[in-house]
């Protein structure tokens, strides 16, 4: 599996598809924080809202790096087709998890904030980028050409579907309890990281609402190998 994951991320390098999020990504987090001193967690709810869709971005050029000759090449080679998606996907699981990472990491070296940030809104600006990033792989996927032919619907449906979270996490007021916890909960991450700075503790329920993102995220994930055993 790391041979597979090894040459599925050197051919991806190779496309130079990930320059343009890439460029865009980096532009963000130094325009965010050109201006200082900032607060910590909406600065950190900005920049994980930008990496929520720039991950989409990076999870169909990941998917889209082999043309459709190669990849059954490579499927051949790897003679299962969960393997080739299961690789791609442990590509932007470490994609997304060293992003959150530069996105928390990058204002605290160049000092952005009023104040130094604690453990805590280190912990929570990391758990909103991840989580977030994890979703909107998820959600990609799913508009992928494993089961998206149509390249524009691909592109489409991946806008369409992010735009809809943000949506979703502005009108849940009026959206019924039931069926919000059925839509993705983009909306949690928010709410969280719009209590404050001065936070003394994590409150427990945080923890279990990232869980869910997480957990949404995976059997989002899990749907998408479904579908797409479904579709052979």
């Amino acid at each position: 599996m790391s041979s597979l994951v090894r040459y599925q991320l050197i051919n991806y390098l190779r496309t130079y598809q990930y320059v343009p999020p890439f460029t865009i990504f980096i532009l963000c987090l130094i325009v965010n924080y050109t201006f200082v001193p900032n607060p910590i967690l909406d600065s950190y709810s900005f920049t994980s809202l930008v990496l929520f869709f720039l991950m989409g971005w990076f999870t169909v050029t990941l998917f889209h790096a082999e043309d459709e000759g190669q990849k059954m090449i490579t499927t051949l080679h790897t003679r299962k087709t969960i393997d080739y998606n299961l690789g791609i996907f442990i590509i932007c699981g470490l994609l997304a998890f060293s992003l959150s990472c530069v996105s928390v990491i990058y204002p605290i070296l160049i000092e952005a904030f009023f104040e130094k940030p604690k453990l805590l809104h280190i912990l929570l600006g990391f758990l909103s980028h991840f989580s977030l990033s994890l979703l909107a792989i998820a959600l990609t996927a799913l508009f992928t050409r494993e089961l998206v032919k149509n390249r524009r619907n691909t592109w489409w449906g991946v806008i369409g579907i992010l735009i809809i979270s943000v949506v979703i996490a502005t009108l849940k007021d009026s959206i019924l309890t039931g069926l919000l916890w059925l839509l993705p909960p983009l909306h949690f991450s928010l709410e969280m990281m719009s209590v404050g700075d001065q936070i003394e503790v994590i409150p427990n329920v945080f923890y279990w609402q990232y869980t869910w993102i997480i957990i949404y995220a995976f059997l989002i994930i899990v749907l998408f190998f479904f579908l797409v055993n479904r579709r052979k």
